[in-house]
């Protein structure tokens, strides 16, 4: 954020200077252009995000109530999914032609699976 907020600070300052480059000078002026291209590309970004975070996209997958938790590649073509389903969680394992299922937990049983991991690894530490 904070760097949005400088690049908008040079944006402003190289636009509120006279527009003719006899005055300002051929560096000033490719600053300037080069400062646009920056806000141009930099508004790119921030549009994609927010059409990622809050699009359409988003808002359907949050409908359906579907997260994906996790996941682990096994090889080039397949990996282990971890996916919150409303109350449930799925262990699925993933391949070009097939989707399997290898577990279902209830949420509760998963978080407190997670929780005796978490307490077991820090011990460690």
């Amino acid at each position: 954020m904070r760097c949005v907020k400088s690049l908008l600070l040079l944006c402003s300052f190289a636009f509120a200077v006279p527009l003719h480059a006899a005055e300002t000078g051929m560096a000033f002026s490719g600053l300037r252009t080069v400062l646009a291209l920056a806000l141009v590309i930099a508004l790119m970004f921030g549009l994609a995000w927010a059409m990622k975070r809050y699009g359409p996209v988003a808002r359907v997958r949050k409908s359906f109530g579907l997260d994906i938790l996790g996941q682990v590649a096994l090889g080039a073509k397949a990996h282990l999914a971890l996916i919150r389903v409303d109350r449930s969680v799925l262990l699925l394992g993933v391949t070009q032609n097939s989707i399997n299922l290898i577990k279902e937990l209830d949420r509760g049983d998963f978080e407190r699976s997670l929780s005796e991991i978490t307490k077991t690894q820090g011990g460690h530490q």
